[in-house]
């Protein structure tokens, strides 16, 4: 392990620094963006046009690059590529909130129709769910979810909570606890929920197989790469041009042909952000009451700051991606 020796930078140090290492500033921009910014987050978006190290790449059998950007690169450029996805998180959070919520409602009403508890029982999801894992001191997923809940009951800070823990001894009902649980506990209990429900509520939001019937398999996908993205959105990190550990299905897309198009994609591609807004776009469809969002998108996409560096190529955007997502 190598002790962390770096020193400490005022900000017109760091001014200094940016112009030591190649990037065309106006220090009074340059200070300002580093006040509001910080210079570690915005290193992620001058990242692309430092030059590549070759001898240091062949060194280590892998790409490297060194602190030097391309001569004419400006901070404007660099700033421009944050803002850009500044934005495009914020976009793309509304839609997910609009999607989290509908789904949460779908679970409650087939969940509760029921039982109102349901979801404390883990007999009535997929069996897996009850399964002790390995290395979890025997807990089974439902047994960690029923601990998140109570956590999250615990800390929230809403009247109807302390209502009906003074008022029925604590316990939520299903079409409550689904108001203090997070996307990750969404997409979770919708995974364990039995494949007949499941596929229900995947139908509900056109998310079909090539025989139009309810895909839930699918959507459990969705959920967990809408996940991902969401926690990207949240923690306020680099959107636009990120490797998704969590992917699209593309076996699962046959029987949305607005979608086939995903399976199509490179390999480099289907790992972009460019799978994530097309299934939140098409999901946009079942729980938004106009397109206003879909047009904003394309219109937000379209003031990419292309260069010869960037490019829409860089977050998985097929040729005739206007098309797809309009």
């Amino acid at each position: 392990m190598v002790a962390y020796s770096k020193p400490y930078l005022t900000f017109d140090e760091q001014v200094d620094r940016l112009e030591q290492r190649g990037l065309d500033l106006d220090r009074g921009f340059a200070l300002d963006a580093l006040e509001r910014i910080g210079y570690y987050r915005l290193s992620a978006y001058w990242y692309p046009y430092r030059i590549p190290d070759t001898s240091a790449s062949a060194a280590l059998g892998s790409p490297v690059r060194s602190d030097r950007v391309r001569p004419g690169t400006t901070l404007e450029q660099v700033v421009s590529l944050y803002d850009f996805d500044r934005r495009l998180k914020l976009l793309l959070m509304d839609a997910i909130e609009r999607v989290e919520v509908a789904v949460r409602v779908q679970l409650a009403h087939t969940l509760g129709a029921a039982d109102a508890f349901a979801h404390r029982d883990a007999e009535r999801f997929a069996p897996r769910f009850s399964k002790p894992r390995p290395g979890r001191g025997g807990t089974s997923a439902h047994g960690e979810w029923i601990g998140k809940l109570s956590l999250a009951q615990s800390r929230s800070k809403e009247d109807f909570v302390a209502h009906f823990t003074a008022k029925y001894g604590g316990d939520l009902p299903i079409w409550v606890a689904v108001e203090v649980i997070d996307f990750g506990m969404t997409s979770t209990l919708y995974e364990y929920t039995r494949t007949p429900d499941r596929n229900a509520i995947a139908a509900r939001h056109g998310v079909v197989d090539q025989n139009g019937v309810g895909n839930g398999a699918a959507l459990a996908n969705w959920m967990r790469v809408l996940n991902l993205a969401r926690n990207t959105c949240a923690h306020h990190s680099r959107l636009w041009n990120r490797n998704f550990v969590d992917q699209i299905a593309p076996s699962r897309v046959g029987g949305m042909p607005a979608l086939r198009h995903l399976s199509d994609l490179s390999a480099r591609d289907q790992a972009r952000v460019y799978p994530a807004l097309a299934i939140t776009r098409y999901l946009m469809d079942s729980v938004a009451l106009d397109s206003s969002w879909q047009r904003r998108l394309v219109t937000h996409l379209d003031s990419f700051p292309a260069d010869s560096v960037v490019s829409h190529a860089d977050m998985g955007l097929p040729p005739e991606w206007r098309r797809y997502l309009a």
